[in-house]
């Protein structure tokens, strides 16, 4: 027989030939089912070699249940929906695609910012209700000189530091996952998340969602930035408190909010934040290019070969109990 490989979300990352031929050489069958819930996920994965995981949750006890996993590749950046600890002490090796999407990212964090400032959206809906009013921007700010915070710098945070300094603005940043890491010259590291908020004209957030930046965001931090300024999440939902989000922004302690991510996905309909009009919204779509998802998929794909061909995988983000990151039986 050959090794299982199982993909979760399917129809999320759709597998194309190439991903399929790949499998094939590695003496590997694809089995793919949407899944929903923990029992869907058992059902689908409890006998597979190297699972394939995008939006579904994959908690401690789906992880107790796979009898012959030895790796677990996420397609995508973020790894949150999984428990990593879990499957470590499982002798699980979990990979991710760090690279995706860092592009993509900054250019809608730009792109929300830009919208925010110039009244696109405002301006877009009187123009289609019959309103002509080419005043309707004002007062309008100038970027330039203007201070973007940003929360976290890694590679898309980095990215939107080299963006935003082509519109002249000032950037800024704390990282709380890496105080003393290397200081850009087109950047100026703060020592703490509350300086960076008393300072910064846009607060964009751009950290993983850990136990740690959980909720990173309440009420008490939004009190802390200027009343004219601007809170801008593509990073994770659950990084704000979002019933504190609202109401600083109902209160006037913001100017408003720009938000492509979620605690709950997608928010329920009465979410309040899809009624207040200094807020714009999008539907978790950041990182949605042609390009980056095809590549995102290929690396993913790359990553399960190299499990199965027995090599060490590239982005491990656990520490499993195996001695290798690979597979270590022979096809049944």
């Amino acid at each position: 027989m050959k090794y299982k490989v199982a993909l979760t979300n399917p129809k999320q990352h759709p597998p194309d030939e190439s991903a399929r031929r790949l499998l094939d050489r590695c003496g590997a069958v694809l089995e793919a089912s949407d899944c929903a819930s923990r029992a869907e996920v058992v059902a689908l994965c409890a006998q597979a070699d190297v699972v394939l995981v995008g939006a579904a949750k994959v908690d401690a006890q789906a992880i107790r249940s796979l009898e012959r996993c030895r790796a677990i590749v996420r397609i995508g950046t973020g790894y949150d929906n999984m428990d990593t600890d879990a499957a470590a002490e499982a002798g699980i090796s979990v990979a991710n695609v760090p690279e995706f999407c860092t592009d993509e990212v900054a250019d809608h964090t730009l792109a929300l910012l830009l919208a925010w400032e110039r009244k696109l959206i405002s301006g877009d809906g009187q123009l289609r209700t019959g309103t002509w009013n080419p005043l309707h921007v004002m007062p309008a700010r100038s970027l330039r000189g203007k201070v973007l915070g940003l929360v976290g710098f890694g590679r898309i945070a980095q990215a939107v530091a080299r963006r935003a300094t082509a519109f002249g603005l000032k950037v800024m940043y704390f990282d709380p996952m890496f105080p003393s890491a290397a200081k850009p010259p087109d950047a100026t590291p703060r020592d703490s998340l509350d300086s960076l908020l008393a300072m910064a004209d846009f607060v964009s957030l751009h950290v993983p969602l850990t136990k740690e930046t959980r909720g990173m965001i309440g009420l008490a931090q939004l009190r802390r930035m200027k009343r004219g300024s601007v809170l801008i999440n593509c990073a994770r939902g659950e990084v704000v408190v979002e019933a504190d989000l609202v109401r600083a922004v109902k209160g006037g302690l913001i100017a408003g909010a720009a938000v492509d991510v979620f605690e709950t996905e997608p928010p329920a309909p009465g979410n309040p934040l899809l009624s207040l009009p200094n807020v714009i919204l999008s539907p978790h779509c950041a990182a949605h290019t042609v390009e980056a998802l095809d590549d995102l998929r290929r690396q993913a794909y790359e990553e399960v070969a190299r499990a199965l061909r027995g090599e060490p995988m590239r982005n491990v983000v656990n520490r499993a109990s195996l001695a290798a990151h690979s597979i270590a039986r022979q096809p049944v």
